[in-house]
């Protein structure tokens, strides 16, 4: 009889440290849901498209500001911050997916080049010009022989004299090209760095820009039609996180329809009137490429502002629409 009551006293007490156990297992899983949820919020925000990278000549793109959209301009910094930039991206790309992050496409130390395009020669784009703050470029589109028109992304919060422009040479600050300072720097009114509404600046130079393979190119009227073709040009990378190159590239994208673009871009940006999108298979600008125009028939029909990292799939690069800010840039022209 004292013999059952031992074992009944051992089997309560097994079951009871059972029950406890499975107790801690069920806290620890809810602790690890909410860790998990938390890290793929983070994964998912929005960020504007800032490259850092090395030199001049050789940049890497890293993702910062991550709560607004990606603009494409590159940053500058050491070798050394450049591979350890690069080590802790591959780790990342080993252990979870890529983020969904728009990002805008400017250069800012020098990520230059097209994704999916193809060397090209300043004589076919001789509107195109770089536009330099620093170590960050950007592109843009001489639209008058003193004005130049770009992204205001590239050109927010600093001053006009910050800013170096140079024409008329295929290759990243080239030698042979015409430089010339800026005296006036202006930004769309409607523009903001969360929005990415109306991505536009204009910039004026100190004298007019003239020379060998450079000119003005006239401003597009419309939004070009879904189905047709933009060229697009610029010193950005050719892949996301790639490194830069010194010559000039250029591709061509197909314009999409506006409520593909919205319903690609919903929850991450709104794709408003004043933008439209265009792409290609394994094809789109990147970072570097900011501020470079989008030509079809030999009018600019949009500025490269912003897009999903770069030529992924579903994701169309964005473009601000010329015509929709014409009398905005004639204004400011005829008004300074």
């Amino acid at each position: 009889m004292r013999l059952r009551w031992v074992y009944l006293v051992f089997l309560v007490l097994l079951l009871d440290q059972l029950a406890a156990a499975a107790r801690r297992n069920r806290a620890g899983n809810r602790i690890r849901s909410r860790n998990t949820a938390a890290a793929v919020r983070a994964r998912s925000q929005v960020q504007p498209r800032i490259v850092s990278g090395s030199t001049r000549r050789t940049t890497s793109a890293t993702r910062s500001n991550a709560s607004r959209p990606r603009s494409r301009i590159v940053n500058s910094s050491s070798k050394r911050a450049k591979r350890r930039a690069n080590r802790q991206r591959s780790a990342n790309n080993r252990t979870t997916k890529r983020s969904n992050k728009t990002s805008a496409r400017i250069v800012g130390g020098v990520q230059a080049r097209i994704v999916g395009g193809s060397t090209t020669s300043i004589s076919s784009m001789p509107y195109l010009v770089q536009v330099h703050r620093g170590s960050a470029l950007c592109g843009g589109s001489l639209i008058r022989d003193q004005w130049v028109l770009t992204a205001a992304h590239c050109v927010s919060g600093h001053a006009a004299s910050s800013f170096y422009v140079i024409g008329g040479t295929s290759t990243q600050n080239g030698t042979d090209g015409v430089v010339r300072t800026v005296t006036y720097a202006g930004v769309a009114p409607r523009f903001t760095t969360k929005s990415m509404n109306m991505d536009a600046a204009l910039l004026k130079l100190n004298a007019t820009m003239t020379g060998t393979n450079i000119g003005t190119i006239a401003l597009g009227q419309r939004m070009p039609r879904p189905g047709t073709r933009v060229r697009i040009g610029g010193w950005g990378v050719t892949k996301e996180g790639g490194d830069s190159v010194t010559n000039l590239r250029s591709v061509q994208l197909k314009v999409v329809k506006q409520k593909v673009c919205q319903n690609a871009y919903q929850g991450s940006a709104t794709i408003t009137n004043y933008m439209f999108c265009a792409q290609g298979k394994n094809k789109d600008s990147c970072s570097g490429d900011s501020g470079g125009g989008a030509v079809q028939n030999n009018r600019l029909m949009g500025i490269v502002s912003f897009g999903m990292g770069c030529a992924r799939a579903g994701y169309p690069g964005v473009y601000t629409r010329v015509g929709r800010i014409r009398r905005w840039i004639n204004n400011t022209i005829a008004n300074n």
